[in-house]
């Protein structure tokens, strides 16, 4: 099966108020945003995705060049400010200095969620891997622990990205304290 349609299949049905950890493998890193964008296109629920690794910009494109639809998505852009300044336009993208402002990703998904009252929202952290580089892992228990219950208290989705190849022991550790299943989705 298609990562993009193992993703489609694996969480078309979450529960509200759940947290995932997609652990993938760098290969099928574009095929599972594809997926992850198709969560939304029955128009009843908006995915807020922070972005820390792959400019917002860049993902738009790509899923422009393969025929996604990604209109319904809202963005949070953690490393374009740090790479080259914010190049996006877009209505659908918020910027965020660094991805050391964890609270001010926090702030802006509250925002979003906000924003669409009445619809089911699925929050994307992309990635834990990356994020974790610019803050250590006891900064990032406690963001990820403030985030994803504060998440399950408003009943949305949360879906952590862990990129395999770079998988520590601590990473591990974490994602199995927030999540309520790990799913892992490799290219082989």
């Amino acid at each position: 099966m298609e990562p993009s349609q193992l993703v489609m299949e694996e969480l078309r049905d979450m529960e509200p108020s759940s947290s995932v950890s997609l652990e993938i493998e760098t290969d099928v890193y574009f095929d599972v945003i594809k997926g992850l964008m198709n969560l939304v296109e029955d128009g009843k629920s908006q995915l807020v995705y922070v972005a820390s690794t792959v400019p917002a910009e860049a993902i738009i494109n790509a899923m422009e060049m393969i025929g996604v639809n990604h209109h319904g998505v809202k963005f949070i852009d953690c490393v374009s400010n740090m790479m080259t300044g914010p190049q996006s336009r877009s209505e659908n993208v918020i910027f965020i200095e660094s991805p050391t402002m964890l609270e001010n990703i926090m702030l802006k998904v509250e925002f979003l969620r906000r924003k669409s009252p009445g619809m089911r929202s699925i929050v994307v952290v992309d990635s834990v891997n990356t994020l974790h580089i610019h803050n250590g892992w006891k900064i990032m228990g406690e963001f990820l622990h403030i985030l994803v219950n504060n998440l399950r208290a408003r009943g949305s989705v949360t879906l952590i990205i862990s990129i395999k190849e770079q998988q520590s022991q601590e990473a591990n550790t974490l994602l199995g304290l927030v999540s309520d299943r790990i799913v892992k989705i490799g290219g082989g």
